[in-house]
């Protein structure tokens, strides 16, 4: 008997890696840059700011998990507040830029990615906003 044909009923299907949303798709590939740069960072600089930014960056991932999985109403909250952790991971970076503990050419490409996520975050909310009714929008937007 042939191995052969047997095998490939005998095979369980590959496993499907899940794709990422577009906004969650262009943190990790921001992250994933913040990574490569942290090694260039001075050692006091990387275990202060640093820490601080990595945090930044994984709060940001939850709470843009958090909001493709809450319902309609909770989301415009959600995405606000991870629109202001966007904020300060830009503020964070800019100050790593001033006490020189990253370069200038590493801070412009980190701030372009970022730039670009806080723009989706923005008219992720709009788009939200615009799916609630009138009565619910303008209680999001007293928040």
């Amino acid at each position: 008997m042939s191995n052969n044909s047997n095998d490939t009923f005998n095979r369980p299907p590959p496993a499907k890696v899940p794709k990422l949303s577009g906004i969650s798709a262009k943190l990790v590939t921001a992250y994933g840059a913040w990574h490569d740069v942290t090694r260039h960072i001075p050692k006091m600089r990387r275990y202060s700011l640093g820490v601080k930014i990595d945090t930044l960056f994984a709060d940001i991932l939850e709470l843009v998990a958090l909001a493709q999985f809450s319902p309609v109403g909770d989301r415009p909250a959600t995405i606000a507040r991870a629109i202001t952790k966007n904020d300060i991971l830009k503020t964070m970076l800019y100050v790593l830029l001033e006490l020189k503990g990253i370069e200038e050419k590493y801070f412009i490409a980190l701030a372009e990615r970022i730039e670009e996520i806080g723009r989706m975050l923005y008219g992720w909310k709009n788009q939200s906003l615009k799916q609630l009714s009138p009565v619910n929008r303008d209680l999001v937007n007293k928040q």
